[in-house]
């Protein structure tokens, strides 16, 4: 059984997700990367609702906005984290 790819934005707060990958220009993924939103990285979903989502990722808190979030494709973690993400 193959995993189901989602946008980041269908997540709910406190659900722990692994980018699969992100689509958009050179620019967005290059920035993206920059925040360490890539493929394979581990992420939290801290806040979603009005304004920016903000997820964990390696640590650090990231604010993206939902148009980004739509962009970034992952796989939920069966198994939620209870301290977040581990980003170590």
């Amino acid at each position: 059984m193959a995993l189901e790819q989602i946008p980041l934005i269908s997540l709910s707060e406190g659900e722990v997700a692994t980018v699969h990958s992100v689509s958009g220009s050179a620019g967005l993924i290059g920035r993206l990367a920059a925040m360490g939103i890539a493929p394979g990285s581990k992420l939290k979903i801290i806040r979603k609702s009005r304004g920016p989502v903000v997820v964990l990722v390696h640590g650090t808190r990231v604010a993206i906005g939902h148009g980004q979030a739509s962009k970034i494709m992952v796989i939920k973690n069966q198994i939620q984290d209870r301290e977040g993400a581990d980003t170590r």
